[in-house]
């Protein structure tokens, strides 16, 4: 009982440690599950961790790589420019604009930014675009960034010197670029102003409905903000002939007077050069020096060189072939010159200007007084620069050569005035300039006497600055008694003399004359009054208005109506008044 009880306490024993180790046991799995917990826990809270890491790591990454600012400046159609951005949240900061130094201000306009106020065709402009990035990312993407383009302005102009019409009243004009503003000026007419609502590279424009052709001057503009071209482009019009033959449109104008001695002959035709004419060229009259020259398929210009046509001159113009030539106006019609084709036409080039006449030949010293030119005025010194003159006389003033220039003679003086004055100084440089005609001379017209051959002669004479030989001298004699005459000779009175004008029933001419014919001596035939006839000699003879002369003859007296419409003098002094007087000095009877 005793084992038995013992065996019951070892066993009750047993069975107490093995409680004992169960309970260990199940406290280890206990700790080592909390412990596997708090591993697991805490791995999930690196991994956790470094999922974090890398996200944020592959943010900045993308805003590195896809976030950063970026700014960009283009051309546009209907603007300047265009401002292009990228990145994550990126803010335009500025645009700022310069051309040649210049602030150029833009303002919102079309799809872009337009200049405030308008500019130049052709210009080229800096335009400089500053971006940032947001403010929340600034310090991961740094500062701002700005991107900088040259854009130049567009430019626009016909693309033909010729536009051919169906009809009357309207002409198309084709442009290199869509125009968006057309100032142009028909003729001699207003400026008008065309303002398309869509750029287009054709306009429409009006011409006279009465018109065949005639010529505009054009000036466009691609874009409202631009200026129209400084420099207008001209445009030839036609209205499309109902035949098949050729049609010219011709500068100077059928018929017409040019004023430029040396100006170009201008021949625009509604067909190509070469479907017109071929390689042949057409002939003209006079044939002075010159070239052609073809600026465009449908134009001819012939350019005279050197002295050109001259003053005064009718020029012929020959096609070799019929064509239409018309010719525009000075108030923009054109006018058909026949109304069947020809294979001429004709213009002329008006006289010379009368003030350059003046200018020129006192220079020379055929006048009494002196030519100043202005301030900063340039004479010229080649024969190109002479002609340019002809028309287009210098700037300046005249001043007397002496303060004792007799009042009568102060008193024809008048610039630009074409009398007596002026045709005694042509006639006294042509008898200087070589052989002479006096009874040709005396009875032309300062138009005639000023012809071409004359103004080149007197031209070459300026760029020489050939002055005349002779004194200038002026003879004035009156008829109230006693007759008497007084020569005035380069500033001074060198003779004054009793003198003999005509009788009553052959009088001497009242006026002004210039010298035209002179002989020291020589037989003057005639009729007296009473039917006789007469044939004397007479000496030292200065012939100014028909039969008319101052000259020697033997008189009893002088001093009262003894001639027959002549001025007598003693012989002894008429002979020192020839020796003082040349062809061309004036004299005055009053």
């Amino acid at each position: 009982m005793a084992g038995a009880h013992k065996q019951t306490k070892r066993t009750k024993k047993t069975s107490a440690h093995a409680k004992t180790n169960h309970a260990k046991t199940n406290h280890a799995k206990t700790e080592r599950a909390k412990t596997e917990r708090s591993w697991g826990a805490l791995k999930r809270v690196v991994v956790g961790a470094g999922a974090l890491v890398v996200v944020a790591g592959a943010a900045v990454v993308a805003a590195l790589l896809f976030g950063r600012p970026k700014v960009s400046v283009s051309a546009t159609g209907n603007a300047l420019v265009q401002v292009h951005l990228s990145g994550l949240g990126t803010q335009l900061t500025s645009v700022q604009a310069t051309s040649t130094g210049e602030t150029v201000a833009l303002v919102r306009g079309g799809d872009g930014l337009v200049p405030s106020a308008q500019i130049s065709q052709g210009r080229q402009v800096q335009v400089t675009a500053t971006a940032v990035a947001p403010s929340w990312l600034r310090w991961l993407l740094g500062s701002a960034v700005s991107s900088t383009s040259t854009v130049e302005t567009t430019s626009a102009a016909p693309t033909s010197d010729v536009a051919l019409a169906s009809g009357p009243g309207t002409v198309p004009v084709t442009f290199d670029h869509p125009v968006s503003v057309i100032d142009y000026r028909s003729g001699q007419g207003p400026v008008q102003v065309v303002r398309l609502p869509q750029p287009s590279t054709v306009a429409n424009l009006s011409v006279p409905q009465q018109g065949v052709a005639g010529s505009l001057q054009i000036s466009a503009a691609p874009q409202p903000w631009e200026k129209v071209a400084n420099r207008p482009s001209t445009v030839t019009w036609f209205v499309a002939p109902a035949s098949s033959g050729p049609v010219a449109l011709a500068d100077p104008a059928p018929g017409s007077t040019s004023d430029a001695t040396n100006g170009p002959i201008t021949l625009t035709f509604a067909q190509p050069v070469a479907q017109v004419l071929g390689t042949d060229r057409p002939t003209i009259s006079p044939s002075v020096a010159g070239s052609w020259s073809e600026p465009g398929p449908e134009t001819l210009v012939f350019t005279p060189s050197d002295f050109g046509f001259g003053p005064g001159a009718g020029v012929t113009v020959n096609f070799g072939r019929p064509v239409s030539v018309v010719g525009v106006s000075t108030t923009g019609t054109a006018t058909t010159t026949a109304s069947t084709a020809s294979a001429t036409y004709h213009f002329t080039v008006a006289p010379g200007s009368v003030l350059r006449l003046q200018q020129i030949l006192a220079q020379l010293g055929y006048l009494p007084v002196n030519f100043v030119p202005a301030a900063g005025v340039t004479m010229p010194t080649t024969m190109s620069q002479q002609v340019d003159t002809v028309s287009h006389p210098l700037d300046g003033t005249f001043t007397w050569r002496w303060p004792t220039t007799p009042a009568a003679l102060q008193a024809m003086w008048a610039p630009g005035s074409a009398n007596v004055m002026l045709k005694g100084a042509l006639m006294q440089f042509a008898s200087a300039a070589g052989p002479y005609d006096g009874y040709t001379l005396d009875s032309d017209t300062i138009d005639q006497l000023a012809n071409a051959s004359m103004w080149k002669e007197l031209l070459q004479a300026a760029l020489t600055n050939q002055m005349d030989p002779d004194a200038y001298s002026y003879v004035y004699v009156t008829e109230s008694r006693p007759e008497m005459l007084s020569l005035w000779s380069n500033g001074s009175v060198v003779l004054t003399s009793l003198a003999n004008t005509g009788i009553a029933e052959d009088p001497t001419p009242i006026g002004t004359f210039p010298i035209y014919l002179r002989y020291v001596m020589n037989f003057m035939s005639g009729q007296n009054p009473n039917g006789t006839p007469y044939h004397d000699l007479v000496h030292w003879i200065n012939y100014f208005s028909g039969g008319s002369a101052v000259h020697g003859f033997v008189r009893g007296s002088y001093g009262y109506p003894q001639s027959l419409a002549c001025v007598e003098l003693p012989v002894s002094t008429a002979g020192v008044a020839f020796n003082h007087l040349a062809i061309g000095d004036l004299v005055t009877v009053t």
